[in-house]
Formats: structure tokens, sequence, C-alpha cells
């Protein structure tokens, strides 16, 4: 729901003030799905909204359900774009939630299914909330909750960083959905203004840090946007946001088989952080596995995944540089919503 459109909808009604707070905190503290469901308003008033205004942003769609229990939803939007988000449950009871922050990317990574899709436009801060209420809402039914949000889904977040800003603020409003800021992360493919906002911020809020390469050519290759953003901007950038936060700084490094996941490729990798002293004090690689992710016409694509042996060497080495570094497991490889692979699938076939 538009917040801003249901104040100005309530006055419009000449409701009293504190009606806006009571629908708030139905939506985002007790999860309900609809103005009819919000008992403590008056019936009159609940007819009203539900003519006047929709309840939520988002519709969903379709739901996908992996084996590993991970899940995947399909929104469309109000002007009928399409979205994807994930629910990721960990063996140790936690349930993260990957939320859009755009339909389709403004970045085009090469591995990315996402960038595949081009760029439509970002989203509101009520479209990325209502990303994570929509699985709240189904955890809450099994008695369980959304734990941590992500906000590494389709787009580039500090390309819409307003509506992140606020989308993470509403996530943490006490008198809301009540999220800690230390559970919310931010994944950037490097957009060295948007880490200057970030960092001058007072929050608690994680960064990430997607590198994937620690060369300029290898990294431009994939990631277009280091010609803009070049290592030798990006990482003293880094640097500086770790020396204000003292925040852990995740480094996110995407395995590519036989193209950067060579011992050779984990000793530059060191090189380039051991050259970057704070970056060096506080920071994790974190290790993702590369998901094959199919084109238009269902072939797969030139990447694939490393071999475990290049896998075990390259983790090896990073040992050996005494370079802080962990695997992430790879959830809903099955129904396309690991890392990289979010791309809207339902609407191509439609």
């Amino acid at each position: 729901m538009d917040l801003d459109k249901l104040q100005t909808t309530l006055e419009e009604l000449g409701q009293p003030a504190y009606r806006f707070k009571q629908i708030k905190l139905a939506m985002y503290r007790d999860l309900k799905e609809g103005f009819d469901a919000i008992e403590n308003i008056p019936m009159a008033l609940r007819q009203d909204l539900d003519r006047l205004l929709p309840f939520n942003e988002l519709i969903l769609k379709t739901e996908q359900k992996s084996l590993d229990g991970s899940g995947k939803n399909l929104f469309f939007t109000c002007d009928d774009l399409a979205i994807e988000s994930v629910l990721i449950k960990h063996g140790d009871g936690s349930r993260t939630v990957c939320v859009s922050t755009e339909a389709g990317c403004q970045i085009d990574c090469s591995f990315c299914a996402t960038g595949h899709l081009g760029f439509k436009r970002v989203l509101t801060q009520f479209e990325i909330a209502e990303q994570v209420l929509s699985f709240a809402r189904e955890l809450k039914a099994k008695g369980e909750k959304v734990t941590n949000v992500v906000f590494m889904g389709m787009g580039e977040p500090f390309l819409n960083y307003d509506n992140v800003k606020q989308a993470i603020l509403l996530l943490n409003d006490k008198d809301g959905f009540n999220l800690g800021q230390r559970r919310i992360s931010v994944s950037t493919s490097g957009i060295v203004p948007g880490i200057e906002r970030f960092t001058a911020e007072d929050w608690q809020v994680n960064l990430a840090i997607s590198l994937h390469a620690s060369s300029n050519v290898l990294r431009s290759r994939l990631m277009p946007i280091n010609k803009t953003y070049p290592l030798e901007k990006l990482m003293p950038t880094l640097d500086a946001y770790v020396a204000k936060t003292n925040r852990k700084l995740m480094i996110e490094y995407l395995l590519l088989g036989e193209l950067n996941d060579s011992s050779r490729n984990a000793d530059a990798l060191a090189d380039l952080i051991h050259r970057y002293e704070e970056v060096l004090r506080l920071s994790v690689v974190n290790l993702i596995i590369y998901n094959p992710v199919n084109d238009s016409s269902g072939h797969p694509d030139r990447f694939k995944a490393p071999r475990p042996a290049s896998l075990r060497a390259f983790e090896e080495v990073l040992t050996k540089r005494e370079i802080a570094w962990t695997r992430r497991a790879s959830f809903g490889g099955d129904i396309s919503g690991a890392c990289g692979q979010l791309a809207g699938e339902e609407v191509s076939k439609e």
C-alpha cells in the first residue's frame, strides 16, 4: 500500500489522525491482507478504503517452492511489470527475503539473467517493502517470521537509492515491521556515489559489494559498470566505508568455471584486498558457485560452474593469504531462484 496515498485519502474522508497508524500497524505488524481484515476500524471506513485505494501495490502472480524449502514469488506491479523475490530458509531457523529494487536492471552484468530483460523502471519504497510482507504473511501462518532482508534481487539498489533508503526505514520502523537494521543488507555492483551516500548514513545496515574479478579487464568484461567505476575508484571508496563505519564488508565473488576460479585468480584477489588496509581488516569474501542460466531460447549460457578441485584450490589460497572467506550455500536453483537467476520466466512463457 502507498502510505502517502493512504494518509491523503484518510484526510479527505475526514478521519482522525490516529487511523493512519492503526492501518499501518495492521499491515506491517499484524500482517493483515486487506482492509476488510482490520477489525479495529469501522466497517464503513473499511468499505470506503477498499473502494478508493488498493491495499497492495503488487499482485502475486505465481509461487514456486524449491526442494530445499526456498520459495520464489512472481509479482506484477500495477502497471503490469514483472518482478521476482526469493525466500531462503536456512537450517538454523532464520528466514531471509531477497528483494528486487527495479523491474529489470540498468547494469546488465553478463552472467545475470535479470540483465537480459532490459530496464523498465525503479520500484517505489512500498513496492519493495511489500515483497517482504508477502513472504511474512506466508511465514506467519506457519508460526515463523522473516529474520533478514537482503537487497540483492532484480536491479541495482544504488541506482534507486532514495526508494531503497525509505524501504529500509519502513521495514526498520518500530511502529511497523520492526526489523533490526543489522538484519538488513544491501548489495551493490559498485556505484561509487551510492556507496559514499551509504557511508554517510547514520545506521547499521550491512553493505555487500559484487566484485567477481580483481582486474579491470576481466571485471569490465563481466560487469560493464566497471568502466564507469573501475577498481582504482571503487576500492578506496570501500576502504573509506569500513574506516568510517567500522562495519564488516561482504565481498561477493561469483566463481565462473575456467574464467575467474583459478589459484592465480585467488592470489590476485588476495593481492587486491591486501592493498587496502581497512578492507583487509574488516571484510569477508563470500564465494558463490555459479548457477547456470538458460537464454530466452532455452539454450545453456556460456558460463559454467567451477570444478570442485578448482573451488578447493581457490579456498586454500585465500586461507594461506589470510583472507577471511565463506562459501555461500546455494538455494533455490531448481526454481531459478538462486544468485543471478531472477528473470520473470513466467512472463516470457505468457
